[in-house]
């Protein structure tokens, strides 16, 4: 297995470079260092002076993850969270599509594995925890798979029935019929293997029509994870929201109190040089009215105003409305965190890049509502390479930075690295020297018999005419080597960049599970071993 320094990949930002490698720059924006020797231990004592809820939530999750078939060990791990010394290791992502892109497995993995290690460091219970946006992005963003093609080239798998309801949320979604056509284009894009009709068979189970896009995902999930001790937790859950109701009621009242303190520190970031995630507006609230979907809330003079329109709705009836029915809010990327820190006795919240920038705009957001910001670890961060396509890397001698070039750049630049440079050159060398020979053996012959002085020069153009279909020859040649180049560097690309993005952004794991088998899981759980401080290229 290969490592790369983050900071050889193309597209790492500043902030996310002096994260791993400079962090005292960025200390007053995080709870602390994870890299620190006692970190955990001082965010676990943090934790333990704080009272939760421990029971109740308790019951929540098992009631949720009972609902998706989860095995024994889960219930167990929920329960030990009711132990006064247990602590989580949380993350999250949106519900995708058959699972979404690779780093969404990652990450969960990721809290399996550092919540393991914790475990015995710290010699108390840590549960991870994956808590599933299924209210946090619009349907477009979690409806569809992208897969390559025969050539390399990414292919969109939409799932999307309902056309296009803005605003509208996973969690509320059923797949529907049409799920067996999305399915079907879905197996015309995956290899023919030994393990494909298990696998069909599961995701058929799995994503059947009744579901929602959200309870599929659980369901799936608990199919890849469950094994490993995951916790899922639904966030559109309204008994959750019913436990977060302190939380929400407080940002309406108070509002736009936290929106103002991001704006305050993004002044700061952006004084020290680093690009700002979350762009607050200095009216904005940190939570969203579920009312025909989704609906952004503005405050609006003594009342809140739904954003991009003009409906007015006055305070009280508001703040009523969060006491009453706290089902019909959900917290926004910046409450969110706030809300999942105040519930449970979070250790450490496993970020991919994007969050982990955001989450140097929160720290004032949690003091404002008096909640413990949790330490926030990189989740891993892999590569997986097929042996075909590790064998054309080494071949071509690239890196993944060389692939972020475009198609048509990265095509020239190995065939100018690979084929022969003075071909035309060298031909019309030998053109030369035949004529330079001939005209000598021409007069040499000559003085012998004139008469063979034109046999002599007919030889010349024969030897010419060789030289001729050679070089026509070689011609066809050098265009089948550069045209299978060309193809070659594509799969390349598409394999491990796909569309000049990294791959564990854009493919599921569903093609390595129809090449690979269960047993890729293991792998994948061997390889990554707690957070991504480095990037991984991981031979299958």
């Amino acid at each position: 297995m290969m490592r790369l320094d983050l900071r050889q990949l193309p597209g790492t930002s500043s902030l996310i470079r002096d994260y791993v490698h400079a962090f005292p720059r960025l200390a007053p924006f995080y709870a602390g260092n994870p890299q620190a020797p006692d970190a955990y231990q001082e965010q676990a004592d943090r934790c333990d002076a704080r009272a939760y809820r421990r029971h109740e939530l308790r019951d929540l999750l098992l009631a949720q993850n009972e609902r998706w078939g989860v095995p024994h060990i889960v219930r167990q791990r929920i329960e030990e969270l009711g132990h006064p010394r247990a602590v989580a290791v949380v993350t999250g992502q949106q519900t995708g599509l058959f699972g979404g892109p690779l780093f969404t497995l990652y990450k969960a993995l990721t809290a399996v594995q550092l919540a393991a290690r914790l475990q015995v460091e710290l010699r108390r219970p840590v549960i991870p925890i994956f808590w599933m946006a299924s209210e946090d992005h619009d349907v477009a963003e979690a409806d569809h798979i992208q897969l390559l093609d025969r050539t390399g080239t990414p292919v969109t798998l939409r799932h999307a029935p309902w056309g296009s309801p803005s605003g509208f949320i996973p969690a509320n979604l059923r797949l529907g019929p049409a799920i067996a056509e999305t399915l079907e284009r879905t197996w015309a894009l995956l290899p023919a293997t030994e393990f494909t009709p298990a696998l069909r068979d599961v995701l058929g189970q799995v994503y059947a029509p009744e579901r929602t896009l959200a309870e599929a995902f659980a369901r799936w999930m608990v199919h890849l994870l469950g094994g490993c001790g995951l916790v899922l937790l639904d966030g559109a859950d309204p008994g959750l929201k019913r436990l977060a109701a302190g939380i929400l009621q407080r940002e309406l009242d108070e509002a736009p109190r936290s929106s103002r303190a991001i704006l305050e520190v993004s002044q700061s970031l952006r004084a020290l040089g680093y690009p700002v995630q979350i762009e607050a507006r200095p009216d904005g609230v940190n939570c969203f009215l579920l009312r025909e979907g989704r609906r952004g809330l503005v405050k609006d003079g003594n009342g809140f105003r739904l954003r991009d329109s003009k409906q007015m709705i006055p305070a009280a009836d508001l703040l009523r409305l969060a006491q009453d029915e706290p089902e019909r809010f959900s917290p926004n990327v910046v409450l969110r965190p706030v809300v999942q820190d105040c519930l449970f006795p979070t250790l450490a919240y496993v970020a991919g890049p994007g969050e982990l920038a955001y989450f140097a705009q929160l720290r004032p957001v949690y003091q404002a509502f008096d909640v413990r910001m949790p330490l926030v670890v990189p989740r891993a961060s892999l590569t997986l390479v097929e042996p075909r396509i590790g064998e054309l890397l080494e071949r071509f001698r690239l890196g993944l930075p060389d692939l972020t070039l475009e198609p048509e750049q990265l095509s020239s630049r190995v065939l100018r690295a690979h084929l022969p440079p003075d071909l035309e050159a060298t031909l019309a060398k030998a053109r030369e020297s035949v004529g330079e020979v001939f005209r000598g053996v021409g007069e040499a012959i000559a003085a012998v018999d004139p008469t063979l002085r034109a046999t002599a020069g007919q030889t010349a153009g024969h030897v010419q005419g060789h030289l001729d279909q050679l070089e026509r020859k070689a011609v066809q040649a050098l265009k089948r080597r550069e045209s299978e180049m060309r193809q070659q560097v594509q799969r390349v690309r598409g394999a491990l960049m796909p569309g000049g993005k990294p791959q564990e952004r854009v493919l599921p794991l569903l093609p390595f599970l129809a090449r690979y088998g269960p047993a890729l899981l293991e792998t994948l759980r061997a390889a990554i071993d707690g957070p991504g401080w480095e990037h991984r290229l991981l031979t299958l």
